[in-house]
């Protein structure tokens, strides 16, 4: 007959022999044939049963209960090893009769304090020693090693890293007493004898106490309060809405909660952990939807919510895992219909849906925290509606929701509501207090009892709340108060940035999705591929290679000259808008886990094969009709590399504008030099001539085109002067090297841009 075992971490509580279809009832009552006492139980919790040779678990009348961190509704079926979390009680199952997985005493998940030598594997697959199913934690995540002289644990080369008191690890290391060990960010303290999660589901806490955000108004010059002392507190399982009067300060509270713009001063506390000073322990967990579309428009929702996949969980993820996870989220947000459809299709995806879509890109890696800015702003009453209600079942699912919105119309679907104005927090409490707490018949009319007044009158006021008593005081009466308030001006994104030089799994992938971007936009690729050819026929129909030498000269001269300054045009054009028109994608990947090497290798990889078919095409066809003598190879990787130093050029426009249109404008900024300082239209010296065998592509992409012409004409000189008819600087090999080090010059200003756009992250 199988058997159920009941432990926690220490100890066992209760053996359960299990006969097939009847139903066994657990909660605190003594009645029952499971009885757990601890926080959060209820008198008559769950079910246990036995059907179809698989142990099933169920929450009775809406009790809180999670497998593993994930909340469940309805019969659930368990696997050896498994957490269970009643309410705030953490339970372990062991089912060695149902689902063997080998020696059981090596299956002890948290309890590390018996007196023999092992291991403990901790991992994402259920036969693992500390399970933790969840799409962070790699297959197998990091190893507990139980030793005569202590307990020691290494991470196992994970993505998400493991991390002690704050600290990824990358050697062994001995824990002691007191210790907060975290897997991704799932956070344990070790007590010298267990590991004790800090939430008993893996639910986010927040605790904002005394946030202050201060900036230098730029007409008077003085400091400036975005946010001036604000504290609040919200539960894990709990859904926020923040809003207020215009300028209020509500995005710069959202993304002080978020740590994506720090509080001047003050502290965030996640779980009694300071966010600020150990964000990247939580970077992972934490999801975010900004106001703009964080969504590629061009490839099919699935296969964008695919290649998130691919850059946001361990690389060990299978294909099937990565499917399965996202055919959940599809069904999570009500997408599943719309799945194989680009946003950008002859019936684009609506507002509402559109917005479910970015939020299916940060539901992917299940994070356990979301913030929403602005996220219903533009949709109808209706879609505003199902959207609000989207996040309340979101927030019963156990994740921490906090959403910034101007509609008030369905606000009543969240729990607690946060009022600001003028930097001050007027308000935090029930939606349904509100109105009456300001003296309004509708919440609605808050914005005009508020206008032209002050903050500080009616902060007076609701600290003298029964509102601010229960929801303010009475919360953050629980802060560590031994904890040091963190001051942020030293917490910049630099601190939590991911800084590999370079992962060849994200770079396959973002190139393989930027390739599929390319070829999805059919018409602006056969554009930019057909330019190259017209333009070939265009300088074939005009010039000739037909006369004296000395006209043969002149032309093939002027030849080299157009061939240049087309591969220039190509290179930019191609380039110049591919970063900053996924500007907010790029932003949200790179605070997560994108790698600047990875990135810019992803765009310059495709741009380099994109030029080299346009000035192959370009070169074949005036080389044909003008029947030119000479080395077509070099002159096509001549041609090629004047184009790949322009796509860097490009590339590094791109990375500083912010606009697709000031891309465009600048483009004349780019091209114009290069015809004016190429040392062609006029023969240049001095500091000008040193300007341009600097930053002038053109400059040395002619000069090195020019060494490829025959040498007869390279020979010619004027009967006057005795100047070569066609000049040529240096030698063509050099000359390439040349190009090589504008291209590289080029692409460090590219880094530099994107490393300055890391400050809005």
């Amino acid at each position: 007959m199988p058997q159920v075992e009941f432990r926690t971490s220490r100890s066992s509580l209760a053996r359960v022999d299990l006969i097939p279809d009847i139903a066994y009832s657990i909660g605190s009552d003594a009645g029952n044939l499971v009885s757990i006492a601890g926080s959060g139980v209820r008198p008559l919790h769950a079910h246990l049963s036995f059907q179809n040779g698989a142990a099933l678990l169920a929450p009775l009348k809406g009790a809180p209960l999670f497998v593993n961190g994930t909340a469940i509704s309805a019969d659930t079926t368990l696997s050896d090893g498994d957490w269970i979390a009643f309410g705030e009680t953490l339970i372990q199952i062991r089912l060695p009769a149902v689902v063997p997985h080998g020696d059981s005493d090596s299956q002890v998940v948290a309890s590390l304090g018996e007196d023999q030598s092992g291991s403990i594997i901790v991992g994402r697959v259920p036969g693992c020693g500390l399970p933790i199913l969840s799409p962070l934690v790699s297959r197998e995540h990091a190893r507990l090693s139980l030793r005569p002289d202590g307990v020691f644990v290494e991470d196992l080369r994970s993505v998400n890293g493991t991390w002690v008191n704050g600290a990824r690890i990358k050697t062994l290391t001995q824990l002691t007493p007191g210790d907060r060990v975290a897997f991704a960010s799932f956070v344990f303290v070790f007590t010298g004898s267990a590991l004790e999660p800090v939430d008993a589901s893996n639910r986010i806490r927040v605790i904002a106490s005394d946030l202050t955000k201060t900036v230098i108004d730029r007409t008077t010059r003085q400091p400036r309060h975005l946010l001036n002392g604000i504290g609040l507190v919200i539960e894990p399982g709990e859904f926020v809405v923040i809003f207020g009067t215009s300028g209020s300060g509500k995005s710069t509270l959202l993304d002080a909660l978020n740590g994506r713009r720090p509080a001047s001063s003050g502290q965030v506390l996640y779980n009694d952990v300071d966010l600020y000073r150990f964000f990247a322990l939580f970077r992972s967990g934490i999801g975010y939807v900004p106001q703009q579309d964080i969504v590629h428009r061009k490839i099919s929702v699935r296969r964008a919510l695919r290649y998130t996949a691919r850059l946001r969980l361990p690389h060990d993820t299978s294909a099937r895992e990565i499917d399965a996870i996202i055919e959940q989220v599809l069904e999570r947000v009500g997408l599943k219909e719309k799945a194989d459809l680009a946003v950008d299709t002859p019936e684009p995806l609506s507002g509402g849906q559109l917005k479910r879509v970015s939020l299916a890109v940060e539901l992917v890696a299940n994070p356990h925290i979301l913030f929403l800015d602005e996220a219903t702003s533009g949709l109808d009453a209706g879609t505003d509606k199902r959207m609000m209600r989207l996040f309340a079942d979101l927030a019963g699912d156990g994740k921490t929701v906090a959403c910034v919105t101007h509609s008030l119309e369905n606000i009543d679907t969240c729990h607690l509501v946060a009022l600001l104005h003028r930097g001050q927090l007027v308000y935090y409490g029930p939606p349904d207090e509100a109105a009456a707490h300001f003296g309004v018949g509708r919440l609605s009319d808050v914005y005009e009892a508020l206008e032209g007044t002050g903050g500080q009158d009616w902060r007076s006021r609701f600290e003298g709340s029964p509102q601010h008593q229960r929801y303010v005081e009475q919360r953050l009466e629980s802060i560590p108060s031994k904890q040091a308030p963190h001051h942020a001006a030293g917490a910049t994104g630099a601190s939590w940035r991911p800084w590999r030089l370079l992962d060849l799994r994200q770079m396959v992938t973002l190139t393989h999705r930027y390739l599929d971007l390319l070829l999805s936009d059919r018409v602006n690729l056969l554009v930019l591929l057909l330019q190259a050819p017209l333009i070939a026929l265009v300088v074939g129909s005009v010039f000739h290679t037909d006369g004296s030498l000395a006209e043969r000269a002149a032309a093939e001269s002027q030849i080299a000259f157009v061939l240049v300054l087309s591969a220039i045009w190509f290179g930019c054009i191609n380039s110049a808008r591919e970063i900053v028109k996924e500007l907010p994608v790029y932003l949200r990947e790179r605070s997560v886990t994108v790698t600047l090497p990875a990135y810019l290798l992803s765009k310059v990889l495709p741009l380099s094969v994109l030029c080299l078919i346009q000035v192959a095409s370009f070169l074949a066809i005036v080389t044909y009709m003008l029947d030119l003598n000479g080395s077509f190879l070099d002159r096509l990787l001549t041609l090629f590399l004047s184009g790949f130093a322009a796509t860097a050029m490009g590339l590094a426009v791109s990375s500083f504008v912010d606009s697709n249109d000031k891309a465009i404008a600048a483009l004349p900024l780019l091209l114009i030099p290069q015809f004016i300082l190429s040392n062609s239209v006029v023969a240049l010296s001095g500091a000008t001539e040193d300007l341009a065998r600097v930053v002038v592509i053109a400059y040395w992409g002619i000069d090195a085109m020019r060494s490829t012409l025959d040498p007869e004409l390279l020979a010619l000189r004027d009967s006057n002067t005795g100047t070569p008819l066609i000049p040529v600087v240096g030698e063509w090999s050099r000359t390439l090297w040349y190009l090589l080090a504008q291209a590289g010059g080029f692409f460090a200003l590219t880094l530099v841009g994107l490393k300055i756009k890391d400050r809005r992250v």
